[in-house]
């Protein structure tokens, strides 16, 4: 395991798949939203494993290739057991996760986390009203590995901080917002309303 190297979990499902203004010059289509969480998190990690439930799409996986990402299944698997399969193959001692309908992750953000995570077991974004962001954090893969088998069968990302002692709690708003403004990086399409602000922050690089 290489302590100084660092992982992405991406965490995909259907909205992955969702399609915003294109991002790329060479693109005449849109661009998915995976390949937005993609192109946030490539420059600052040393490899990435992007998770599916089950078998993505070929146009999903051709578009997504030149990321030079590490594909993998697990069909009806809880969350923490998707997440626990990406540990197991990661070289690193530290890992993001994030989950794949957070186009607007900012590499800056997810850089600050890393940082965080030294000397703990994690680096967890924490709001004001007390609010954790489980999905958009760093963990270490020795203590995941060992809490896993506690929460495997779970889709409650927040039990895994339950599970976590030596916790870095980074302030949302104190910390984080000084590099993301508007905290973009923690808006995430859940709805068709998501879909549509996504659209329009993407539209105008409002995202950016």
């Amino acid at each position: 395991m290489n302590e100084h190297a660092r992982s992405a979990i991406i965490i995909a499902d259907i909205k992955g798949n969702h399609l915003l203004p294109r991002k790329f010059a060479n693109q005449e289509e849109e661009s998915n939203i995976l390949e937005y969480v993609l192109d946030s998190v490539w420059t600052i990690a040393d490899e990435i494993y992007v998770i599916f439930d089950k078998e993505p799409d070929l146009q999903l996986v051709e578009d997504i290739a030149p990321f030079g990402v590490k594909i993998m299944v697990q069909p009806r698997s809880s969350l923490v057991s998707r997440i626990d399969v990406c540990f197991k193959a990661s070289r690193s001692e530290y890992s993001l996760i994030v989950s794949s309908n957070r186009p607007f992750v900012k590499p800056n953000v997810a850089f600050a986390l890393f940082e965080a995570a030294r000397g703990h077991d994690a680096a967890v974004p924490k709001w004001r009203d007390g609010r954790v962001e489980p999905l958009l954090a760093v963990y270490r893969k020795q203590t995941f590995l060992k809490i896993s088998p506690q929460i495997e069968d779970s889709n409650r990302p927040e039990e895994i901080v339950d599970h976590l002692y030596a916790i870095r709690f980074v302030q949302v708003e104190d910390e984080l917002s000084q590099l993301d403004p508007d905290l973009n990086s923690f808006f995430s399409v859940n709805t068709e309303e998501d879909l549509q602000k996504a659209r329009a922050l993407a539209a105008v690089g409002k995202h950016l």
